[in-house]
């Protein structure tokens, strides 16, 4: 198990010690964003023996104002079991103007290889046409994040496998702009601090923390060429900042798939993973995430694509164990293993996030109420469909996770609850259209469909 602390150390033991770097890197407290931000093993980690981390603090040169943020490669030992800090190099460092907003997590590409960096816009006032209250960016005009001759408030994409420290891909997206800087890849964050790769398209899930009314996750596709505008200062969530009108005029910033307000002591989105493991069968495509500020009262929610594209919020009743108390066990963060499952990390544990297939309150239905009995159900085997009403069906459509009609069928006012027999289907997760006498819109929800 490899898992990182905000102090500065890496446990399996005693794994790394970062007081060697010459950054003070100690526990600034619950609420500050100082410390080791995260880790990665290098592709061929078992080859090479390398990993990366990214982290901050002030530098020791007695002022307490200056805060850098650096991105350092480390060797291990020949076991693998215990970092070589006397050997460790510098691969990047930002300067950060204050100390927050400090973005930093880093992955591999699924597809290209090549190390990305999420990097925060530096914090500040945020005063603007606003008057956003603390917390914003009023670094220049533009801001950090709009400005492409600054590496903060961006996603970095560089590589690592070759010369030292780093070089350029060939495809990024403001090679030979004079006014850009050749690292960047995607702009226009605030706090991109949680992010991730869906570990079967490529595609990139970014959760980036909102100013003062909303929070949000953002897509970017596998297929992307780069250099995407994500909107901050421009934009906050789906609703214009700086200006306060006509603040995307030819269309060409990139709108989240999904935002919420600051609403009942929401405040920090946690970027999380779209589910690829096989242990939650109806879980299985869906984008998990949570918030930061839920002190008491935990909430997790899942994102999932709809055949036209748009993404439908859902609730997840996750159980949490007897003892949790969110305000001890605040820095929530997700993480995968190699095998796509889930876990949920804090302050105090690493949790494994497991199915109750006696439990179908939350795994496998979706807000609008449409359950399925079993779920999962094995091929050949009958399911049966409740709307929770005694409601009438007039039409039944299913979908495939790709958007595959596979069962189009006009039932004439057939009585909920409803059994249908999965014999013909394949294994995979579907998506449930039902609609009923006197309703326009349909009902949907979430099938996982498994093999004997």
């Amino acid at each position: 198990m490899w898992y990182d602390e905000e102090a500065g150390e890496v446990r399996d033991e005693p794994f790394l010690d970062l007081s060697s770097t010459g950054l003070d890197i100690c526990d600034y407290g619950i609420m500050s964003e100082q410390g080791l931000n995260d880790l990665i093993l290098d592709p061929d980690f078992e080859t090479n023996g390398l990993f990366y981390v990214i982290y901050n603090g002030y530098r020791p040169d007695g002022t307490g104002t200056f805060i850098d943020e650096r991105l350092v490669c480390f060797g291990t030992n020949a076991d693998r079991t215990a970092a070589e800090t006397e050997t460790w190099s510098e691969v990047l460092e930002l300067v950060q103007p204050a100390r927050g907003h400090n973005g930093g997590q880093l992955h591999f590409g699924p597809l290209d290889g090549y190390l990305y960096i999420s990097t925060g816009d530096g914090g500040g006032t945020g005063t603007g046409e606003t008057g956003g209250g603390s917390g914003g960016d009023d670094h220049g005009p533009i801001g950090n994040g709009q400005n492409l001759e600054t590496l903060l408030g961006k996603l970095l994409r560089i590589d690592v496998n070759g010369l030292d420290p780093y070089t350029i891909p060939e495809d990024n997206p403001f090679i030979g702009n004079p006014d850009a800087l050749d690292e960047i890849w995607a702009y226009g964050f605030r706090n991109p601090w949680r992010w991730s790769f869906d570990r079967l398209t490529g595609d990139k899930f970014i959760g980036d923390v909102g100013e003062v009314d909303w929070e949000e996750i953002s897509v970017e596709s596998a297929g992307s060429t780069g250099g995407l505008n994500f909107g901050w200062r421009l934009m906050e969530g789906p609703m214009c900042y700086e200006p306060v009108v006509d603040c995307d005029p030819d269309g060409t910033l990139e709108l989240p798939i999904f935002s919420y307000p600051h609403e009942n002591g929401w405040c920090s989105v946690i970027g999380g993973y779209r589910y690829r493991g096989s242990e939650i069968p109806t879980l299985y495509g869906s984008y998990v995430f949570t918030d930061a500020c839920g002190f008491y009262d935990v909430k997790f929610w899942s994102l999932t694509e709809q055949a036209d594209g748009t993404w439908v919020d859902a609730p997840l009743d996750i159980q949490v164990p007897d003892g949790f108390v969110p305000w001890d066990e605040t820095r929530f963060a997700f993480s995968e293993n190699n095998r796509g499952e889930l876990y949920l990390c804090t302050r105090l544990n690493i949790y494994k996030l497991v199915y109750d297939p006696a439990d179908q309150s939350g795994w496998g239905v979706l807000t609008e109420g449409l359950r399925f009995t079993p779920n999962p159900v094995v091929i050949g085997n009958d399911v049966v469909l409740d709307m929770g009403t005694n409601a009438l069906l007039t039409h039944l459509r299913i979908t495939d996770a790709s958007g595959r009609l596979v069962h189009d069928v006009e039932l004439s006012g057939v009585e909920a609850p409803y059994t249908w027999n999965t014999s013909g289907m394949t294994a995979g997760t579907f998506i449930v259209e039902a609609w009923s006498a006197g309703n326009a819109a349909p009902i949907r929800g979430k099938l996982s469909v498994i093999r004997p």
